[in-house]
């Protein structure tokens, strides 16, 4: 049955009785169609009521438990619903008013729930979305005053001390602002607030500050791209190259410039600047290692390239490789095998990937004698050429893994790799080691009983 069609073609009597029937048997439709018919005049007070109503009834103890919060959101989800209405409809100063309306009262909601499931974080992310596509659809109307009220009632919210422990979120707001700074008074203010925010991050030394810093100076630069204001961005990019952000963006810049000696020095000093965070050191080795690639500068890609071999990179193997003629290779992969395995005491990654992509079995089996538990995966390298040494290493590993096996899961576990070890060293060994725990381990039934299973 199309129940669309059929409805349509009720009376009104007709319809307003079905409402009042479906209104009278559930109190959540009385509320949803209350809710509909509510006026302009109060609908963000009642969207409020409605969206804490939801909250307080399925809060427990003064606490919202994982599996309640989504039907506590129900309120907040109207209101979105009725928000997103509110921008087809052409009223997209009512839609800014909800969606700060769910996100003012969701983002207090973190104080007593339990999130895990990210319900709280997906309204935040829509009711934010709801607030940006507001103001896009506001400055596009002649309205200045309306503009500004706006403009003011984001930032407002933005700055709200709700949000002191949830930063990210503010910033989205200030994010949603940059939008107005089109409008000299509104960037006044917003550049004053931002101001203000920096110098308060910057009193304190923390992870969270350093971070809150470099979110609040890519604001400010977003400002700068808004208006056109290309070379003082470019400025502001120089200006402010202790963040990472920002001395990606000029490298980037200068490589696109073809300023190749410029970009190395922002990636030499970037390097030293930051030689306590190894993974910024590793970054800007990158960055240098493509203004070398732009430069055909062989040598100096091999001397970044095999530290970053060094330092477990697999993919710089490849390309490295590429870098010198097969024969010189042959003598340079043989250094670099040496190296690793001096390196520290455990064989890295990378060893193993090279090795078998040289295809060398003498260096897998080496790599397969420190990692036992590779031979599952690795015994095709070595059946050809190492058959002794790889009957030892894998009767040695069941046995070790059968000693440690104490239930069934683990018996089982055992059973799934002495049929790789089937594969690997041949039916007759197989036999024999089956054979063997059967009677080692005579005294667990449920390990026989698995044994027995292997077909």
């Amino acid at each position: 049955m199309n129940l669309h069609k059929k409805v349509s073609t009720l009376s009104k009597e007709d319809l307003v009785e079905l409402v009042m029937d479906l209104v009278k048997g559930d109190e959540n439709v009385k509320q949803k169609v209350e809710y509909k018919l509510l006026t302009p005049n109060d609908e963000v007070k009642a969207s409020k009521q409605l969206i804490r109503k939801y909250i307080n009834a399925y809060k427990r103890q003064g606490f919202i438990s994982r599996g309640n919060v989504y039907a506590a959101l129900k309120g907040a989800e109207l209101v979105l619903q009725k928000g997103r209405e509110k921008l087809v409809s052409g009223e997209e100063e009512t839609a800014v008013h909800l969606g700060i309306a769910i996100l003012s009262i969701v983002v207090e909601m973190l104080q007593f729930v339990d999130d895990s499931n990210g319900e709280i974080g997906y309204i935040i992310n829509e009711s934010t979305t709801l607030i940006r596509d507001g103001s896009s659809l506001v400055l596009l109307s002649s309205d200045h005053h309306k503009q500004d009220s706006i403009f003011q009632l984001i930032l407002k919210e933005a700055m709200h001390k709700r949000y002191d422990d949830w930063s990210d979120f503010r910033h989205e707001l200030l994010d949603v602002c940059t939008v107005y700074s089109a409008r000299s008074s509104a960037r006044q203010m917003l550049e004053k607030t931002l101001d203000k925010l920096l110098t308060q991050a910057s009193t304190i030394s923390s992870w969270s500050s350093s971070y809150d810093q470099t979110i609040l100076k890519e604001l400010q630069f977003k400002i700068l791209e808004r208006n056109g204001e290309l070379e003082e961005a470019n400025q502001f990019i120089n200006q402010n190259l202790e963040f990472e952000n920002f001395r990606e963006m000029a490298i980037e810049k200068a490589i696109e410039n073809a300023d190749f000696s410029f970009a190395l020095k922002l990636c030499e000093d970037g390097e030293n600047n930051d030689i306590k965070y190894l993974g910024l050191v590793k970054k800007w080795k990158q960055y240098r290692l493509q203004v070398y690639e732009a430069q055909d500068e062989v040598e100096k890609q091999k001397e970044i390239l095999l530290e970053f071999v060094y330092d477990n990179e697999y993919d710089a193997y490849g390309r490295l490789k590429d870098l010198y003629p097969a024969e010189k290779w042959k003598t340079v992969v043989e250094e670099i095998f040496d190296v690793l395995e001096n390196k520290s005491d455990h064989l890295p990654y990378v060893y193993e990937y090279m090795a078998k992509a040289e295809n060398r079995g003498d260096k897998l089996l080496k790599y397969c004698k420190e990692s036992p538990m590779t031979i599952t995966e690795l015994y095709p390298y070595l059946t050809n050429d190492y058959p002794d040494e790889l009957n030892q290493l894998f009767t040695e590993y069941i046995r070790r893994e059968a000693k440690r096996a104490t239930d069934r899961k683990m018996y089982r576990n055992v059973c799934r790799k002495l049929k790789i070890y089937q594969k690997a060293c041949g039916e007759s060994i197989f036999q024999e080691m089956v054979n063997e725990l059967k009677q080692t381990y005579e005294r667990k039934p449920a390990f026989v009983n698995e044994l027995d299973k292997i077909k």
